[in-house]
């Protein structure tokens, strides 16, 4: 607590230098700077629309997580402030500024002492300014790529430098001013730039804007764009590529004739069914007709030779031969196509020749009956019958083997066909998946294309950058003036405060006891003069009456009542204070009596110590110790040492100190023997030549008591929170003899 206080009464000690001070300080800094140029601030709104804006992952049900978020937002950070984007901005401007200029006046694009300034600077690629176009905007695009085509990474080209030189307003490091931050937690982006220059500043940000759309651009799309080409020219090659194994395919089927070739193979193996089918029974039927044609022939004996040599019977029975043959051409070719008509008309032609030919044999009569008379009609007829079956079959036969050598020409054209389809349809199929592949990979990157595509469209500015009319409301020199003063103030309580703690001089009583180690009793003031001079006679008074009522504390009943006092140095106020208290004493009743060193006749203040005896002060009247009172003065411990005897049979040795001296090392050494020499007697600091404000923490508030200095006091010790009233010093009251 006692620290808190004496910072607070630190502080209220220098209180005039902490006013003066600073305002000195920033009085003259504000005049020193009465014609620095003022700051313009412009600012803009940028949204962004990644976090809430709508999108095709969106609109599908795909969130993304807020750490994603926060860094998809420090991307955009980090792309409009990248050195690559400002770089862009420093050569635009500085081409805004060359093309718009005037040096005569200023305008919305620069004022003419900066333009003057920036021209002037770079008279080496002044041909690179290109005016010749009646359209600024022209000029400036030139301009701009004239100095692009001249720049090289060479610390001695005038544009590489540009940006990285001290060229105000285009260099890196005032485009570094410009503060971009998120608001909040939301998409948008604010946008700041001041400059002392309002065209300038507003030039600055309208560049910055489109300059960070189209990094924005370039850095979102390109590495979508270059995965698009990719897939769309793998996709090209292997269509072609696809393509000429369809084409492959295809012409390799219509030169083999094969449309669907499990189809076709499926019907040639059920046709060779059929024929093996076909052939056993009409082979079958062939030997049965022929068997039993020549069983009937045995009996017929002759009559079958004449019958076979009947030109009728060879007419019709060739005619009948070719009829079957064209029918099983018919039943076993259904590739050859012959209409049902024809086959009609054979079918009729068959029977009708069928008939002429048993009509042919009834003619002969002759042969109806055998040479013993049995009758050979029966027999003829199924001999007849089973030649028309016979030569059915071997028309078949005859066919069929035919078409046995159709059958293998198949199996010899389809089996080779069947590997090599399998070959090039295998082709086929792995260019088709590879095609499918790199289509649907195609497609997901123009998703993500059309996904950021929407999120760059909703990139646009909220609040467009304003041309500023008037200085900002904070300028440079108000915020010059703020730290000098802020400053000035520091320096002032630092200094101090350096002072106070390094300085040995026992100003008041915390300084007092910190250097000394001892308690501090009382508190004389200095002589004040101007209009505190009245009260000089009733701050001693104050003062010797504190003192007094602390002493009276000390004595003791059964010995004299004796103090001594004693100092270090001489001329520290021994006498003074003795004869206040003496007074204060005899006001009160003491019977006091006043030993002093110097109205002794020994000139040498060793000899008055060694001749000193407090046995002579002895009283016979015991009963009168109380109220028997003996002050003594010694000479300063610089002159003379004490003895013990004179330190320890005493009531109290007020050490007199005067609190405008330095307390050096000496005198911390004679004090701590003093102190020990003094033992059990108890040893006390007076202070003398003290300050009011230092007198005041041993003898409470002292005159004039105004109510600013209550408050002072009432705040010095923490009572923050007392009543008025209460502060207040009265005089203290003289202790009744007892």
């Amino acid at each position: 607590m006692k620290y808190i206080t004496y910072f607070i009464k630190f502080f209220y000690k220098i209180r005039f230098w902490l006013i003066i001070a600073p305002l000195v300080v920033a009085l003259f800094v504000y005049l020193q700077t009465n014609n620095t140029q003022r700051d313009y601030t412009t600012t803009c709104s940028i949204y962004t629309g990644i976090i809430t804006g709508v999108n095709i992952l969106s609109e599908s049900g795909i969130t993304t997580t807020s750490y994603t978020q926060g860094s998809m937002m420090d991307n955009l950070l980090s792309i409009i402030t990248a050195d690559q984007t400002l770089k862009q901005v420093s050569l635009r401007l500085y081409a805004r500024i060359m093309v718009y200029g005037d040096p005569n006046r200023d305008n919305k694009y620069v004022k003419a002492s900066n333009y003057r300034h920036l021209y002037d600077r770079g008279q080496v690629i002044h041909d690179l300014i290109d005016k010749t176009s009646t359209k600024d905007s022209i000029n400036e695009q030139r301009t701009y790529e004239n100095l692009l085509a001249y720049e090289t990474n060479d610390p001695s080209n005038y544009v590489y430098g540009i940006y990285l030189w001290n060229l105000p307003y285009v260099n890196r490091e005032a485009l570094h001013k410009i503060d971009v931050r998120r608001s909040g937690d939301s998409d948008v982006l604010d946008v700041t730039y001041t400059t002392d220059d309002p065209g300038i500043a507003y030039q600055t940000l309208l560049i910055l804007i489109d300059e960070f759309n189209k990094q924005y651009q370039e850095l979102r799309f390109g590495e979508t764009n270059n995965v698009i080409a990719y897939f769309r020219k793998e996709l090209a090659k292997i269509g072609k590529e696809l393509e000429t194994a369809e084409n492959i395919l295809t012409d390799y089927r219509v030169e083999n004739q094969v449309i669907n070739y499990e189809e076709e193979t499926k019907a040639v193996a059920a046709l060779n069914r059929d024929y093996e089918l076909q052939y056993w029974q009409s082979l079958n039927d062939y030997n049965v007709s022929d068997s039993l044609k020549k069983e009937l022939e045995t009996r017929m004996q002759l009559h079958t030779e004449i019958i076979q040599n009947n030109n009728l019977f060879i007419l019709y029975n060739n005619k009948i031969s070719e009829i079957n043959e064209k029918l099983a051409m018919a039943k076993y070719y259904p590739e050859e196509t012959i209409s049902q008509q024809t086959i009609d008309t054979l079918i009729h032609e068959l029977d009708h020749n069928k008939t002429a030919l048993a009509k042919s044999l009834e003619k002969m009569g002759y042969m109806k009956y055998n040479k013993e008379g049995i009758s050979n009609q029966s027999v003829i007829e199924e001999w007849l019958k089973q030649v028309i079956n016979y030569k059915k079959a071997e028309a078949e036969l005859k066919v069929l083997n035919q078409r046995k050598l159709y059958m293998a020409q198949k199996y010899v054209h389809f089996a080779p066909i069947g590997s090599t389809l399998t070959r090039k349809e295998r082709l086929v199929n792995i260019n088709e998946r590879r095609y499918l592949a790199i289509l649907d990979a195609l497609n997901a990157a123009l998703l993500r294309q059309k996904s950021i595509q929407m999120n760059s469209a909703s990139l646009k500015v909220m609040n467009e950058p304003f041309y500023p009319l008037a200085p900002s409301s904070v300028s440079k020199r108000k915020l010059l003036t703020i730290g000098a003063y802020a400053a000035a103030l520091i320096f002032t309580i630092f200094f101090f405060l350096i002072i106070e703690i390094l300085d040995h001089t026992l100003h008041n009583v915390f300084k007092a006891e910190q250097l000394t180690g001892c308690r501090v009793l009382g508190a004389f003031t200095r002589q004040l003069s101007l209009g505190a001079r009245r009260y000089n006679k009733e701050y001693t008074l104050l003062s010797a009456q504190t003192l007094c009522n602390s002493i009276v504390t000390y004595f003791k009943p059964d010995q004299n009542n004796i103090i001594n006092l004693i100092s270090n140095e001489p001329g520290e106020g021994k006498s003074y204070i003795m004869e206040q208290i003496a007074q204060q004493f005899t006001e009160r009743g003491f019977d006091v009596a006043q030993l002093s060193w110097q109205n002794e006749f020994q000139t040498d203040a060793q000899a008055f110590i060694q001749s000193f005896n407090l046995k002579d002060l002895d009283s016979d009247e015991k009963s009168n110790l109380k109220d028997k009172v003996i002050i003594v003065e010694y000479p300063s411990l610089k002159d003379a040492a004490l003895t013990t005897n004179i330190l320890q049979n005493v009531s109290l040795n007020l050490q007199i100190a005067d609190s405008r001296r330095t307390w050096r090392n000496t005198d911390q050494l004679l004090f701590e023997r003093t102190k020990e020499m003094c033992q059990d007697t108890p040893l006390f600091l007076v202070l003398n030549y003290t300050k009011r404000d230092a007198a005041e923490d041993v003898n409470g508030l002292m005159p004039p008591y105004t109510f600013l200095r209550k408050l002072l006091y009432r705040f010095a010790q923490l009572g923050l929170t007392s009543n008025d009233k209460t502060i207040r010093t009265e005089r203290n009251k003289p202790l009744n003899n007892a």
